[in-house]
């Protein structure tokens, strides 16, 4: 059965819940790298092991702001204080 959370974004994608599912599972089965180039453009991210993310430049901030990707394939978005840059 279908979460009301797959049933909006099925809804707000224009696609039933099964194409829904298998473009996730799709993306969730692709191997990171493939999927971080595919994304972001070839050699754009860099892995760091200390914290197990994948760490990408944020194109749309103009500043020191950064995506980590975490092995899942979801991400969070981040900005360096500029005080903290050296």
């Amino acid at each position: 059965m279908a979460t009301l959370d797959e049933r909006r974004r099925a809804r707000k994608y224009g696609v039933t819940v099964r194409q829904l599912r298998e473009v996730e599972d799709a993306l969730r089965a692709m191997p990171m790298e493939v999927f971080l180039d595919r994304l972001f453009g070839p050699g754009k991210a860099v892995y760091d092991p200390s914290t197990d993310l994948w760490i990408v430049p944020d194109a749309k901030h103009t500043g020191p702001g950064f995506i980590a990707v975490r092995p899942d394939k979801s991400f969070f978005t981040g900005v360096i204080p500029e005080a903290k840059l050296q």
